[in-house]
Protein backbone atom coordinates (compact mmCIF):
# COMPACT_ATOMS: atom_id res chain seq x y z
CA UNK A 1 0.00 0.00 0.00
CA UNK A 2 1.44 3.35 -0.99
CA UNK A 3 1.19 6.49 1.03
CA UNK A 4 -0.89 9.24 -0.49
CA UNK A 5 0.06 12.87 -0.55
CA UNK A 6 -2.30 15.25 1.24
CA UNK A 7 -1.47 18.88 0.45
CA UNK A 8 -3.48 20.26 3.40
CA UNK A 9 -1.68 18.01 5.87
CA UNK A 10 1.70 18.90 4.38
CA UNK A 11 0.82 22.59 4.60
CA UNK A 12 -0.20 22.18 8.28
CA UNK A 13 3.10 20.45 9.05
CA UNK A 14 5.08 23.25 7.39
CA UNK A 15 3.13 25.93 9.25
CA UNK A 16 3.54 24.08 12.57
CA UNK A 17 7.30 23.86 12.01
CA UNK A 18 7.54 27.55 11.08
CA UNK A 19 5.43 28.57 14.09
CA UNK A 20 7.60 26.45 16.39
CA UNK A 21 10.75 28.04 14.99
CA UNK A 22 9.27 31.51 15.46
CA UNK A 23 8.38 30.76 19.09
CA UNK A 24 11.89 29.46 19.80
CA UNK A 25 13.40 32.53 18.10
CA UNK A 26 11.22 34.87 20.19
CA UNK A 27 12.23 33.08 23.37
CA UNK A 28 15.91 33.32 22.45
CA UNK A 29 15.67 37.03 21.71
CA UNK A 30 13.71 37.69 24.91
CA UNK A 31 16.15 35.74 27.06
CA UNK A 32 19.16 37.36 25.43
CA UNK A 33 17.65 40.77 26.03
CA UNK A 34 17.43 40.09 29.76
CA UNK A 35 21.22 39.91 29.88
CA UNK A 36 21.50 43.41 28.50
CA UNK A 37 19.36 46.24 29.83
CA UNK A 38 18.15 48.80 27.36
CA UNK A 39 19.45 52.35 27.76
CA UNK A 40 16.21 53.69 29.21
CA UNK A 41 15.95 50.97 31.87
CA UNK A 42 19.60 51.37 32.78
CA UNK A 43 19.18 55.13 33.16
CA UNK A 44 16.11 54.63 35.36
CA UNK A 45 17.93 52.17 37.58
CA UNK A 46 20.91 54.49 37.86
CA UNK A 47 18.67 57.31 39.05
CA UNK A 48 16.90 55.14 41.60
CA UNK A 49 19.81 53.45 43.36
CA UNK A 50 22.68 54.74 45.46
CA UNK A 51 25.13 52.23 44.06
CA UNK A 52 24.88 53.60 40.52
CA UNK A 53 26.05 57.17 40.08
CA UNK A 54 25.41 58.09 43.72
CA UNK A 55 23.26 61.18 43.43
CA UNK A 56 24.24 62.41 46.89
CA UNK A 57 27.94 62.60 46.04
CA UNK A 58 27.18 64.29 42.72
CA UNK A 59 24.89 66.78 44.40
CA UNK A 60 27.39 67.57 47.16
CA UNK A 61 30.06 68.37 44.57
CA UNK A 62 27.87 70.88 42.70
CA UNK A 63 29.01 74.49 42.97
CA UNK A 64 25.64 75.66 44.30
CA UNK A 65 25.54 73.02 47.04
CA UNK A 66 29.14 73.63 48.09
CA UNK A 67 28.41 77.35 48.45
CA UNK A 68 25.26 76.73 50.53
CA UNK A 69 27.06 74.33 52.87
CA UNK A 70 30.36 76.24 52.98
CA UNK A 71 32.62 73.64 51.37
CA UNK A 72 35.67 75.37 49.89
CA UNK A 73 39.40 75.38 49.33
CA UNK A 74 41.41 72.41 50.54
CA UNK A 75 38.30 70.72 51.93
CA UNK A 76 36.61 70.75 48.51
CA UNK A 77 39.79 69.56 46.80
CA UNK A 78 40.17 66.65 49.21
CA UNK A 79 36.54 65.53 48.79
CA UNK A 80 36.73 65.83 45.00
CA UNK A 81 39.95 63.79 44.81
CA UNK A 82 38.52 61.01 46.96
CA UNK A 83 35.25 60.89 44.99
CA UNK A 84 37.11 60.93 41.66
CA UNK A 85 39.12 57.91 42.79
CA UNK A 86 35.93 56.06 43.74
CA UNK A 87 34.34 57.03 40.41
CA UNK A 88 37.27 55.48 38.51
CA UNK A 89 36.84 52.24 40.44
CA UNK A 90 33.09 52.34 39.77
CA UNK A 91 33.67 52.87 36.02
CA UNK A 92 35.86 49.76 35.88
CA UNK A 93 33.14 47.75 37.61
CA UNK A 94 30.52 49.12 35.18
CA UNK A 95 32.67 47.97 32.26
CA UNK A 96 33.08 44.52 33.81
CA UNK A 97 29.31 44.21 34.29
CA UNK A 98 28.67 45.27 30.71
CA UNK A 99 31.12 42.68 29.35
CA UNK A 100 29.68 39.97 31.58
CA UNK A 101 26.12 40.82 30.53
CA UNK A 102 27.14 40.51 26.87
CA UNK A 103 28.72 37.11 27.57
CA UNK A 104 25.63 36.06 29.49
CA UNK A 105 23.38 36.95 26.55
CA UNK A 106 25.53 34.96 24.11
CA UNK A 107 25.63 31.91 26.34
CA UNK A 108 21.90 32.19 27.01
CA UNK A 109 21.24 31.75 23.29
CA UNK A 110 23.18 28.48 23.35
CA UNK A 111 21.53 27.27 26.56
CA UNK A 112 18.05 27.92 25.18
CA UNK A 113 18.68 26.46 21.75
CA UNK A 114 20.40 23.26 22.90
CA UNK A 115 18.30 21.06 25.20
CA UNK A 116 20.44 19.68 27.99
CA UNK A 117 23.15 22.33 27.50
CA UNK A 118 25.35 22.88 30.54
CA UNK A 119 24.37 26.00 32.51
CA UNK A 120 27.45 26.14 34.75
CA UNK A 121 29.16 28.82 32.65
CA UNK A 122 26.16 31.17 32.65
CA UNK A 123 25.70 30.67 36.39
CA UNK A 124 29.34 31.69 36.98
CA UNK A 125 28.75 34.86 34.97
CA UNK A 126 25.63 35.63 36.99
CA UNK A 127 27.67 35.20 40.18
CA UNK A 128 30.36 37.50 38.81
CA UNK A 129 27.76 40.18 38.02
CA UNK A 130 26.36 39.81 41.55
CA UNK A 131 29.82 40.29 43.03
CA UNK A 132 30.26 43.43 40.92
CA UNK A 133 26.91 44.80 42.09
CA UNK A 134 28.02 44.25 45.70
CA UNK A 135 31.22 46.18 44.98
CA UNK A 136 29.16 49.01 43.49
CA UNK A 137 27.08 49.21 46.67
CA UNK A 138 30.25 49.30 48.76
CA UNK A 139 31.64 52.14 46.64
CA UNK A 140 28.39 54.06 47.07
CA UNK A 141 28.75 53.73 50.83
CA UNK A 142 32.40 54.78 50.65
CA UNK A 143 31.31 57.95 48.81
CA UNK A 144 28.96 58.79 51.64
CA UNK A 145 31.67 58.10 54.22
CA UNK A 146 34.09 60.40 52.37
CA UNK A 147 31.52 63.17 52.52
CA UNK A 148 30.71 62.50 56.18
CA UNK A 149 34.36 62.41 57.23
CA UNK A 150 35.26 65.60 55.41
CA UNK A 151 32.42 67.84 56.59
CA UNK A 152 32.13 69.58 59.91
CA UNK A 153 29.14 68.83 62.14
CA UNK A 154 27.55 72.13 61.07
CA UNK A 155 28.13 71.36 57.37
CA UNK A 156 26.67 67.88 57.77
CA UNK A 157 23.57 69.37 59.37
CA UNK A 158 23.14 71.93 56.54
CA UNK A 159 23.82 69.28 53.89
CA UNK A 160 21.33 66.88 55.44
CA UNK A 161 18.60 69.54 55.55
CA UNK A 162 19.19 70.52 51.91
CA UNK A 163 19.25 66.91 50.68
CA UNK A 164 16.12 66.00 52.66
CA UNK A 165 14.25 68.97 51.21
CA UNK A 166 15.37 68.13 47.66
CA UNK A 167 14.39 64.50 48.15
CA UNK A 168 10.96 65.54 49.45
CA UNK A 169 10.41 67.85 46.44
CA UNK A 170 11.51 65.08 44.05
CA UNK A 171 9.14 62.59 45.64
CA UNK A 172 6.23 65.06 45.45
CA UNK A 173 7.01 65.77 41.79
CA UNK A 174 7.09 62.04 40.95
CA UNK A 175 3.76 61.56 42.70
CA UNK A 176 2.22 64.46 40.73
CA UNK A 177 3.57 63.01 37.49
CA UNK A 178 2.19 59.58 38.32
CA UNK A 179 -1.25 61.07 39.00
CA UNK A 180 -1.17 63.08 35.77
CA UNK A 181 -0.09 60.09 33.70
CA UNK A 182 -2.50 57.59 35.24
CA UNK A 183 -5.13 56.35 32.77
CA UNK A 184 -8.68 57.42 33.52
CA UNK A 185 -10.80 54.90 35.37
CA UNK A 186 -13.75 53.72 33.24
CA UNK A 187 -17.21 54.71 34.47
CA UNK A 188 -18.88 52.19 36.69
CA UNK A 189 -15.68 50.94 38.30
Amino acid sequence: MTASFHPQEAWRNIMFTKASQLIVLCLLVAFAATGQQNDRETARRQRNTLNRGNWVAKRVMSKEFMEKVGIQGEQATKIKAALDSLDKQSSKIDEEIEQAATQQAEIAKKVLSEPGANVDEIMKIIERIGTCRTEQAKLATRRLVVIRDNLTAEQREKASAILNEEQKKGREERERNMLQNRPATPKGW
